[in-house]
């Protein structure tokens, strides 16, 4: 075997390459550049450390890391014989010809491509060209590899439809010694055995942090600045890397021209935390601030901006798809520290940020106030983990619009609501109206005589499916407000499906509250939901949020569009197999 055939071999070596199916993926693809037959095909790619929660521009050589790519053919190609092809360039080795079965072939220009397969073309075919990739473990740091997909139908080369711009891997060099760029150095300290680089103040030019240090939180530290237009302000974040706090008032803000890139993997996921991370107890909370992401997207305030808590800025605007940046598989642990009295800070606070944003597999641990809160704007999210959490888990406000799926909630004694959701405390009836659509959610009580499922208020509207609530001896759902009532059709024959709750399922022991001179029952509101019923809700497991059978034998009812991956389940939680929350959450919170 030549050179060039040991050197891709020893990349494939002891990993999958194949066009087998993926799991679904949450971020996008970058697009890239298509030439040849098919001018609709769309061909797009690119480079994880996490299944593709979220696609990196450079890979750190530590990382294991997959180079993906997605070909959809022209639909009149769609149920046609097609050749999926796959050529690769490796620096300083050439250019390498994927056949079936993982092998790769030296190959130049003057060479036919053969096929990797040959099968009925599907709307979307999803191919892994390279999986587990470390680069420091082949001496292929700073180097980028590029692949080359597409397809040809009928036989026929000529037919060919390829991308023109590769998707590709680059892998960072290695990581230098010190403290990056825009941080500072402290003498002597360390946490969690890693030397503390300090960031502070406002930061306005890119930022990579490094997980050769941890980091540490000095006052208010702000990336960007309070505008819009031009380029955002970048703070990277490599997997496994701490950022902490000291006990007392230090928080991070993402201003409206900044972006946080905090990128971890299910191994080595991102962890915010404060200085006493290993005392903490079950009770530890509110040591430190929080995150703050002021975006630019509507918001429903008089003048379309309001001014966020502890003056961390203005958010709102008119851009829905602004892009905050991309938070996966990170946790928020311990956050809330108080402003005032009666002024604490979320565990993450979405204020205005728009649906370019990219949030999944993110949790928020024991803050003092709410887990996450949506401050209006278009922002989605998936894989959501928010435990302990003191007031409520999620919480919206000022018009939201976004989408969730899969959201695993479980509160403790000194927990308030699940959901406390609202359109606008000012104007019941302000616009946009707060309107999310929330599939797969589970909420988990803890006995607590005042515990509080869903309480929806102030006109929100909101389109609730395939949730399941368990253990809330105050109330599983109330519905407050004339307003919320009016806005859900006034009474229980002219429902309009503006507050719906489908497909659902409420324990029996978790009463529903009927209040004296509303203008229908809470009662009669969820009797009247499709596919939605109280019964036995049977969760189990660990934590006591993964379903039993008598769950997963109700029928889903999966939200439209391409948001939505389409699962045969209610609740966050299928069973132990397919527990998402597994090794990169932190579980041992239960009082």
């Amino acid at each position: 075997m030549n050179i060039q055939q040991m050197k891709l071999s020893a990349i494939a070596s002891g990993v999958a390459i194949s066009i087998a199916a993926m799991s679904s993926q949450a971020a996008e693809q970058p697009a890239l550049a298509i030439t040849g037959a098919n001018s609709t095909t769309t061909i797009t790619g690119g480079a994880t450390i996490n299944n593709g929660a979220s696609f990196l521009a450079e890979v750190p050589a530590s990382e294991a890391a997959d180079l993906v790519a997605t070909i959809r053919p022209a639909s009149a190609d769609v149920g046609q014989t097609g050749s999926l092809i796959v050529v690769a360039d490796v620096p300083g080795y050439g250019f390498f010809n994927l056949l079936s079965g993982g092998i790769w072939i030296p190959w130049n220009g003057s060479d036919p491509v053969i096929p990797v397969s040959t099968k009925t073309l599907a709307a979307e075919e999803k191919i892994s060209i390279l999986e587990g990739l470390v680069g420091s473990d082949l001496g292929l740091t700073a180097t980028s590899i590029s692949a080359y997909v597409g397809y040809y139908t009928g036989g026929e080369f000529s037919n060919l439809t390829y991308s023109e711009t590769p998707a590709v891997l680059t892998i960072a060099a290695p990581v230098a010694a010190g403290c990056p760029i825009n941080t500072a150095a402290t003498t002597s300290s360390t946490f969690k055995d890693k030397p503390v680089c300090i960031l502070s103040g406002r930061i306005t030019a890119d930022t990579h942090l490094t997980s050769n240090n941890s980091y540490l939180l000095e006052g208010q530290v702000i990336i960007g600045e309070n505008a819009v237009g031009g380029e955002k302000t970048r703070l990277t974040i490599d997997a496994g890397t701490y950022v902490f706090g000291q006990v007392g008032l230090n928080f991070l803000v993402i201003d409206k021209n900044g972006q946080l890139h905090a990128n971890g993997s299910a191994s080595k996921p991102v962890i915010f935390t404060y200085e006493g991370d290993d005392e903490a107890t079950s009770l530890t909370r509110g040591q430190w601030g929080g995150i703050v992401i002021n975006g630019s997207a509507p918001i429903n305030e008089a003048g379309g901006v309001a001014e966020g808590e502890g003056s961390t800025g203005m958010y709102g605007g008119s851009d829905s798809t602004d892009n905050s940046g991309s938070m996966t598989y990170m946790q928020v642990k311990y956050a809330g520290q108080n402003i005032t009295e009666t002024n604490e800070l979320n565990g993450i606070a979405f204020q205005a940020v728009g649906s370019g944003t990219n949030v999944d597999y993110v949790q928020v641990h024991n803050n003092s106030d709410d887990g996450v809160e949506f401050f209006g704007g278009t922002v989605n999210a998936k894989h959501i983990v928010l435990t302990g959490n003191e007031d409520d888990a999620l919480d919206w406000t000022m018009g939201w619009n976004g989408k969730v799926q899969f959201v695993a909630v479980r509160q403790t004694s000194s927990s308030e609501h699940c959901i406390e959701a609202d359109n606008n405390a000012d104007n019941n009836d302000a616009s946009p109206r707060a309107n999310p659509t929330i599939s797969n959610m589970t909420c988990v009580g803890d006995d607590a005589a005042d515990g509080k499922g869903l309480r929806l208020r102030e006109c929100t509207s909101a389109s609730l499916s395939n949730f399941v609530v368990k253990t809330f001896a105050s109330y599983c759902i109330d519905i407050d407000q004339t307003a919320t009532f009016t806005n859900a059709g006034g009474s229980i024959a002219n429902l309009n499906g503006n507050l719906a709750m489908i497909n659902s399922r409420i324990d029996t022991a978790c009463p529903l509250e009927d209040e004296a001179g509303d203008p229908f029952s809470v009662t009669d509101w969820f009797a009247a939901q499709s596919g939605s019923a109280v019964g036995n809700v049977d969760l189990g497991g660990s934590i006591g949020w993964t379903n039993g059978p008598m769950l997963n034998a109700v029928s889903p009812s999966i939200p439209a569009g391409t948001f939505f991956e389409s699962v045969d389940y209610i609740g966050a939680i299928k069973d132990d197999t397919s527990d998402w929350t597994k090794g990169w959450t932190f579980t041992n919170f239960l009082d």
